[in-house]
């Protein structure tokens, strides 16, 4: 089959030129390259939609750290001395999720696993004390502080690092 579409594929560029090559390459409304594409999107698994709640219960204070790769961080508040973590993965195949409490704190990573983790996206939501330290590492990602109640400290000279690590501009 392959050595029959060879030998026609041969005949049409040296019989019609460019014009019946691009014919064949269009039949079916799709080109090769189109083709190819879908056959792999069709090949990524489907229903990669993961989501669990994780409750570590601490003594005031605590730090929490959030470490992860193209991910959005949701933080609120409450009374209760206890941080919740809720993680929505999308396409979970392409992200490995860590939560991890010892004495110094909370630690949560997220990260993206090489190639399938383009396709990933991981949401977190963190419910916090009023008094907890919160630490960020994201590359890149996005933090909103929803209903905050109360003082939110954050050093300008930490929060606004420029990508390639030189201080920021202090206009």
């Amino acid at each position: 089959m392959v050595s029959l579409l060879r030998r026609s594929v041969g005949w049409l560029t040296r019989a019609g030129g460019n014009a019946a090559l691009n014919a064949l390459m269009r039949h079916g409304g799709r080109s090769v390259v189109e083709s190819a594409v879908g056959a792999a999107v069709e090949a990524v698994p489907r229903g990669g939609q993961r989501s669990f709640t994780q409750v570590f219960a601490v003594s005031r204070p605590v730090t929490v750290y959030v470490r992860g790769s193209h991910c959005a961080v949701s933080v609120r508040q409450h009374a209760a001395p206890r941080v919740e973590l809720e993680a929505n993965l999308a396409r979970s195949f392409g992200v490995e999720l860590t939560a991890e409490q010892d004495e110094a704190g909370i630690y949560i990573v997220a990260r993206r696993k090489p190639v399938v983790g383009t396709v990933a996206r991981t949401e977190l939501a963190l419910t916090v004390p009023p008094d907890a330290h919160l630490a960020f590492h994201l590359t890149p990602g996005d933090v909103s502080f929803l209903d905050l109640d109360g003082l939110a400290q954050f050093p300008a000279g930490q929060v606004f690092v420029p990508p390639d690590g030189s201080s920021p501009d202090t206009d």
